[in-house]
C-alpha cells in the first residue's frame, strides 16, 4: 500500500491546560478491516516475533500496532491511510510519517506508554517503533525476559562490542550483516558444537558417518495378570503411504515371543490394535499383548505413581537417500544404539550455581489440566523427559553458561553477554516444546495414500497452554533434522534477522512488576495500552513454569533480577509467583483462591493503578476478548469504577487466523479517557435518548466506513459508554441508579433499529421479540453457525434469554448455534410470527394454497396480517433462490390472494365445526338419563 506525501492536517493542542482531555483517533475510528486482513499475513500475524520466544495466547501484532497508533495520534481523518498502511504492510514510509505526527501531538517530547500486562512485549515494541518511551511490566519473569529479547535487546545498536572468541561454520550467504544476528549465530553454533562433542557417546553414528535425526520411545509397564512388561503404544504408524511418490509408508509391528517383545518396522499402513487406546466413555485402557488383559486408565496411572514405568527406545528415524529426494525413513534400533540411549545419566551434570542441573521442582498438586503428565506419576519437572533428553538439555544449559562467561572474558558488555545468552536460552525453550513425553511423532497423510505424507514432531502445547502427554513420544537427535538444535536455531535466527531489520525507534524497557502495584509516580504516564488475561482462559504461570525452571538453570547469574532474587532466602519459591496472578484458576492448590471474584477485584485494582499513574489527559486502551456478555459487563463496570470513561469499542476477528484456536472469535480494543473530576447527575430518560441518538449517528459513519453489521453491535458499546460516562450517576424515576447493563442492551438495540431492516417499513417495535431476534439473526449470520457468546450478545438486544430461543428458534451443536428455518415441532395462535412463516413454507410443500390457508386459520392469522407477509418477504430476500424454504415462500407470495380468500373459508369451516362439536351429545348420554 503506497502512502502519498500529503501532510496531515491537525492543530497541535496546548497540553498545558489543566484537565486537558484531548481526543485521539481511537475515540472515533479504528482500522478494523485492516487488522482483520493483516492477521493472516507475515507482517501482521506476529508469527516471526513468536518464533523468537514461545509465549501463550499471543495476539496478532497488527492489533497491537493499531491500538498503539490510534491511541497516540490525534483525531484526524488524514491520518487513517497512514495507519492502515502501517497495519497492513508495516510500511516504513507510513511509520516515519506517524512517528512525526506523534512527536507533534506531544509537542516534541516522547510520550510515555506503559503496558501493565506486557507478556512477550508486543505492545511496548509497537510503541517504541513510533518514538514513544515504552515500558512493559509483567508479573512473570519468563514473560519479562521475552519482552527484553523482542523489544529491548533486539532494538539496540551493538556495533561497538568486541569480537566473540567463537568461529562460524555457516556459509557466507547465511551470515547476516547485523552485528547482533551474527553473534547470536556464533553463540548458537558454539553451544551446539560443544554439546555434540560432550554427548557423542550417547548418540552413536551410522556406518555412513551420519546420525539419525530422531528416536521413537515408549513407556513400558508390567501387566497385572501375567506380570510381563509391555510397551504402551497409541499408534503403530510411522509414515503414511503416498501414491504420488510411490511411497508405501512405514509402520511398526509389535511381536511377542515367550516373555519378550520387540517391534519390527514394515512397509505399508499400520495393522493390529495399539496397546494403549480409547475404551469408550471410560477413557483409554492398556491391553497386554501377551495375555490380552485390559488395564483401566486408573490402573495405568497407578503404575506411574508406584514407579513402575520404564522408558524404552524403539525406532530410529534416519534420512534415506531416494532417486528424487531424501525422505524420512524409520528402522529398528541397533543394539549399540539402544544401550547408548539407556546409558545416559543426567545426574552426572554439575550444579548450575546453587541449583541442581536437572529441574527437581515439584509440579503443583492438582495441576493435571495444565501439566497432564503429572496425572501419571511424573511429579517434578525433571521427570517430563527421558534421561537422555534431560542430559541433552542439561548439557545445553551448561554450555550456554560457559559461552556467556567466555564472552564476558573477552570484554563484551554485561548487557550484550546477557542478551546473547538469553537469545540462546530462548532457543532451548523452543526446542523443549518438542522434546518431552508430550511430543509425539505426527505422520501427516492418510492410510489410503491420497494425501501428502510429511512427518513432523508435534509440540507439547496442544491447546495454547496445556502440556500434552503421550506414552509413546519422540526424541530429536543432536545433528540435523526436525526438532534438533540446528533446526530450531536456524528457524529462530531467520526470524530474529527479519525482526532486527524492521527495528526502529528506541529500545523499550521491560521489568517484572505487579499490575496492582505499579512502580511509577502519580500522573507521569501518557497512555496505558494493555492486553489483560481473560479469566480462566490460560494459566500463564503454570504453563510457563516448565520454561522457568530451565531458564533459572541458565540465567540464574545472567538475569538475577528475574531468576535469582529469592534463591537462598526464607521465601525461596521454587516456581513463579502465582498469588498475585490475575486469572481465574481452575484448581485451588492452597494459598490465594483465584476465583471469579478475585479476578474481577484484582483487575479493578490494576485499572485503579493505571488511573493513578496516568496524566489528567491520559488514555487507557484495553484489548479484551471473552464470549460471555456478563464478563463484558463486569469489565466495563470495573473501568467506570476506576475513574475512566469508555469512548470506543472496536472489534477485530483475530484469534482463529492467528493461533488456529477458536476459543475467542472476536477481541475488542476498548478506548478510555480519564473521567472529568466533576460530572453532573442525569435522569435515565435523558441518557436513554442521548445513547440512542449517539449510536444511530455512529452507525451512519460505520456504514460509510464499511464496518460489518456484526462488528457494529460490539462497536456500539463505545458511544453508549461515552454518554453514560458523562454523568456521575444516572437515576431511574424511582431514584435508583440505572444499571450499566441497561445501556449495553440499548446500544445493541439502537444498532438494530438504525439499520435498513424495517420489514416493509412497519415499526420494528410492533413485531414480537422472538421475530425481531430471528430476522435480525438471519440478516447478520444467514445459516452459519454462531458461537454461544456471540449469540448471547444478540439475544440481549431484545432482552431475551438464549436458553429460551434454543429449540424454538435455534439449534445447538459443537460449532455453536444456527437459526432454524424448518418448521417447528408444533404451533399455536401464541407462536411468534417467524415460526408461523416457517410453518407456512412447510404447509405449501405438503398441500399448496389449501394447506397454507388451513394452517393460518388454525394459528388465528388473518389474510391481511402485514407482519406475517413482511417476515415472509424478508426471509425470501435473505435466502438464496435455490433454497427450498425460499422457493416455498415465493410460491406463497404469488398465491397470496388465493390463500387470503381460502383463509376466510377455512376459518368459517372451523367455526361451524366447533359449533357442531358443542351441540353433539356426550358419550353414553342415553345411559346417564
Amino acid at each position: 500500500m503506497s502512502v502519498d506525501e500529503v501532510k496531515p492536517t491537525y492543530a497541535p493542542v496546548d497540553s498545558s491546560r489543566a484537565g486537558d482531555v484531548r481526543e485521539r483517533l481511537i475515540d472515533h475510528w479504528f482500522p478494523c478491516t485492516a487488522v482483520d486482513a493483516a492477521v493472516g499475513t507475515p507482517a501482521g500475524s506476529g508469527r516471526s516475533e513468536k518464533a523468537i520466544f514461545p509465549w501463550f495466547a499471543s495476539r496478532p501484532i497488527a492489533q497491537a500496532r493499531a491500538a498503539v497508533l490510534t491511541t497516540l495520534l490525534p483525531n484526524d481523518d488524514g491520518l487513517r491511510k497512514f495507519v492502515e498502511a502501517a497495519v497492513r504492510t508495516g510500511s516504513s514510509e507510513a511509520f516515519d510519517r506517524l512517528a512525526e505526527c506523534v512527536a507533534d501531538n506531544y509537542e516534541g517530547r516522547a510520550p510515555v506508554v506503559v503496558d501493565i500486562f506486557s507478556g512477550r512485549g508486543i505492545i511496548p515494541l509497537e510503541a517504541a517503533r513510533v518514538g514513544a518511551k515504552a515500558v512493559g511490566t509483567d508479573l512473570s519473569p519468563v514473560a519479562t525476559l521475552a519482552g527484553r529479547l523482542l523489544a529491548d535487546w533486539a532494538m539496540r545498536d551493538w556495533s561497538a562490542e568486541p569480537p566473540l572468541p567463537f568461529n562460524s561454520d555457516a556459509p557466507l550467504e547465511l551470515v547476516s550483516v547485523d552485528r547482533l544476528v551474527v553473534d547470536v549465530r556464533l553463540f548458537h553454533e558454539e553451544v551446539g558444537r560443544r554439546t555434540r562433542e560432550a554427548l557423542t557417546d550417547f548418540y552413536p553414528v551410522n556406518p555412513d558417518g551420519r546420525r539419525p535425526w530422531g528416536y521413537l520411545w515408549a513407556v513400558t509397564m508390567p501387566c497385572d495378570q501375567c506380570r510381563r512388561r509391555f510397551p504402551l503404544l497409541g499408534s503403530y504408524t510411522l509414515r503414511q503411504p503416498y501414491h504420488r511418490t510411490q511411497d508405501l509408508g512405514q509402520s511398526m509391528r509389535l511381536v511377542t515371543h515367550g516373555d519378550t517383545w520387540r517391534v519390527d518396522v514394515v512397509d505399508g499402513p499400520a495393522t493390529g490394535q495399539p496397546t494403549y487406546a480409547s475404551a469408550g466413555k471410560k477413557g483409554k485402557s492398556a491391553r497386554c499383548p501377551f495375555c490380552s488383559h485390559v488395564h483401566s486408565l486408573e490402573t495405568v496411572k497407578a503404575k506411574g505413581f508406584a514407579d513402575q514405568y520404564r522408558d524404552e527406545p524403539l525406532v530410529a528415524a534416519d534420512f534415506a537417500a531416494g532417486d528424487a529426494d531424501i525422505k524420512k525413513h524409520f528402522r529398528v534400533l541397533r543394539d549399540d544404539e539402544r544401550q547408548a540411549a539407556l546409558a545416559a545419566n543426567p545426574r552426572t551434570l554439575p550444579m548450575a550455581g546453587q541449583l541442581t542441573a536437572i529441574p527437581d521442582e515439584a509440579i503443583p498438586a492438582g495441576n493435571v489440566h495444565t501439566v497432564m503428565a503429572s496425572g501419571y506419576g511424573y511429579t517434578n519437572y525433571g521427570q517430563l523427559m527421558c534421561d537422555r533428553q534431560t542430559l541433552l538439555f542439561g548439557t545445553l544449559a551448561q554450555q550456554i553458561r560457559a559461552c556467556h562467561a567466555e564472552a564476558l572474558a573477552v570484554g563484551a558488555s554485561d548487557d550484550y553477554a546477557h542478551a546473547l545468552a538469553s537469545f540462546t536460552a530462548a532457543t532451548l525453550l523452543r526446542m523443549i516444546k518438542r522434546a518431552t513425553r508430550g511430543a509425539r511423532l505426527h505422520p501427516h497423510g492418510r492410510p489410503d495414500g491420497t494425501s501428502q505424507n510429511r512427518v513432523q514432531i508435534d509440540h507439547i502445547f496442544s491447546n495454547e497452554s496445556k502440556m500434552g502427554f503421550n506414552f509413546d513420544f519422540f526424541e530429536a537427535g543432536i545433528d540435523d533434522g526436525p526438532g534438533t538444535w540446528r533446526s530450531i536455531s536456524e528457524t529462530g535466527l531467520k526470524s530474529l534477522s527479519a525482526h532486527v531489520r524492521g527495528a526502529r525507534g528506541k529500545p523499550a524497557r521491560l521489568r517484572q512488576a505487579n499490575a496492582m502495584a505499579l512502580p511509577f509516580r502519580d500522573g507521569t504516564v501518557d497512555a496505558v495500552v494493555t492486553d489483560p488475561p481473560y479469566y480462566d482462559m490460560i494459566e500463564y504461570s503454570d504453563a510457563s513454569d516448565y520454561f522457568y525452571v530451565w531458564l533459572r538453570r541458565i540465567l540464574v547469574d545472567v538475569q538475577p533480577d528475574l531468576f535469582a532474587e529469592t534463591i537462598g532466602t526464607e521465601v525461596a519459591p521454587d516456581l513463579q509467583n502465582k498469588d498475585d496472578e490475575i486469572i481465574v484458576r481452575r484448581v485451588f492448590n492452597g494459598g490465594v483462591r483465584h476465583d471469579r471474584e478475585f479476578y474481577e477485584q484484582s483487575l479493578s485494582r490494576a485499572f485503579h493503578e493505571a488511573r493513578r499513574v496516568l496524566r489528567s489527559d491520559g488514555h487507557l486502551v484495553v484489548v479484551f476478548g471473552h464470549s460471555d456478555p456478563d464478563a463484558w459487563l463486569r469489565l466495563l463496570g470495573a473501568l467506570r469504577d476506576a475513574g475512566f470513561v469508555v469512548t470506543s469499542a472496536w472489534p477485530s476477528r483475530t484469534e482463529t487466523s492467528n493461533t488456529g484456536v477458536a476459543s475467542i472469535k472476536v477481541t475488542v480494543t476498548i478506548g478510555c479517557r480519564v473521567a472529568a473530576p466533576q460530572r453532573p447527575i442525569a435522569t435515565a430518560a435523558q441518557v436513554d435518548r442521548e445513547v440512542a441518538t449517539a449510536v444511530k449517528a455512529a452507525v451512519k459513519q460505520w456504514d460509510a466506513d464499511g464496518l460489518a453489521l456484526t462488528d457494529q453491535l460490539m462497536a456500539a458499546y463505545g458511544p453508549a459508554m461515552e454518554v453514560y460516562g458523562r454523568y456521575s450517576s444516572v437515576l431511574l424515576p424511582n431514584g435508583e441508579p440505572a444499571s450499566l447493563d441497561r445501556y449495553l442492551t440499548l446500544a445493541r438495540t439502537s444498532v438494530r433499529d438504525a439499520t435498513a431492516l424495517k420489514l416493509d417499513q412497519l415499526p420494528l417495535e410492533t413485531f414480537d421479540a422472538p421475530t425481531r431476534f430471528a430476522v435480525f439473526w438471519q440478516r447478520l449470520y444467514g445459516r452459519t453457525d454462531v458461537p454461544k457468546g456471540e449469540a448471547r450478545f444478540l439475544a440481549q438486544a431484545d432482552n431475551l434469554r438464549l436458553e429460551d430461543m434454543r429449540g424454538a428458534l435455534l439449534t445447538e451443536s459443537k460449532s455453536g448455534f444456527k437459526l432454524r428455518l424448518d418448521a417447528p415441532d408444533s404451533f399455536s395462535d401464541r407462536s411468534s410470527t417467524f415460526e408461523i412463516a416457517r410453518v407456512t413454507a412447510k404447509s405449501w410443500e405438503e398441500g399448496g394454497s389449501e394447506a397454507v390457508a388451513a394452517m393460518l386459520a388454525k394459528a388465528d392469522r388473518q389474510a391481511n396480517d402485514a407482519h406475517l407477509w413482511a417476515v415472509v418477504a424478508e426471509m425470501v430476500r435473505q435466502l438464496p433462490a435455490s433454497d427450498p424454504v425460499a422457493k416455498a415462500l415465493t410460491a406463497v407470495q404469488r398465491n397470496a390472494g388465493t390463500i387470503g380468500t381460502m383463509i376466510q373459508y377455512a376459518a368459517a369451516a372451523a367455526e361451524r365445526e366447533a359449533e357442531a362439536q358443542v351441540q353433539l351429545p356426550l358419550p353414553f348420554e342415553e345411559d346417564l338419563s
